[in-house]
C-alpha cells in the first residue's frame, strides 16, 4: 500500500508554503505526493470557459520537479471544476486517490472576508472525508 499526500496548489505564495510543508512531510514519511491543480470553469449558455490561466499548471509542474529532485515520488493531476466548486473537486480527488492527507495553503483571510469571498481551505475542512492540513500564510 502506498501512502499519499494530496497537495492542492494554484500559483500563489501560500501554495508554495504548502508545497514546502508537503515536501518535509514526504521526506519524513516516505509518502508519495500527488500535486493537484483545479481549473475553474465558467459555464453558461455559450458553453464553458476556463477562468484561470496556465500559470497554475506551470507551478504544479515546478513543484513536482522539486519533489522528484528530492527523491520523493510525485506527479501532477489536474481536475476541472465549475466556478466556486474547487473545494468539492479537491474532496472528490482525495477520495479518488485514497489520500491519507490533504495539504492546502491559506491566504489568511479573516472569517468575514472568507464568508464574502470564499475560501477553498475553509470549505475543504468541512467537506473532506480525509484529514486536511491548512498551512497558514506568513
Amino acid at each position: 500500500m502506498t501512502s499519499t499526500i494530496l497537495l492542492a496548489v494554484d500559483d500563489s505564495a501560500h501554495s508554495q508554503r504548502a508545497a514546502d510543508v508537503s515536501k518535509g512531510l514526504a521526506e519524513l514519511t516516505k509518502y508519495k505526493v500527488v500535486v493537484v491543480h483545479v481549473h475553474e470553469l465558467a459555464v453558461g449558455r455559450w458553453g464553458s470557459m476556463r477562468v484561470d490561466d496556465n500559470t497554475g499548471d506551470e507551478f504544479a509542474e515546478s513543484v513536482v520537479k522539486e519533489l522528484l529532485g528530492a527523491g520523493i515520488d510525485a506527479r501532477v493531476e489536474t481536475r476541472d471544476a465549475t466556478y466556486g466548486q474547487v473545494a468539492q473537486t479537491l474532496s472528490v480527488a482525495a477520495d479518488d486517490l485514497d489520500a491519507d492527507m490533504v495539504v492546502v495553503g491559506s491566504r489568511g483571510r479573516s472569517n468575514v472576508a472568507s464568508l464574502a469571498l470564499g475560501s477553498v481551505s475553509h470549505k475543504l475542512l468541512h467537506l473532506a472525508h480525509r484529514p486536511v492540513l491548512v498551512v497558514p500564510s506568513v
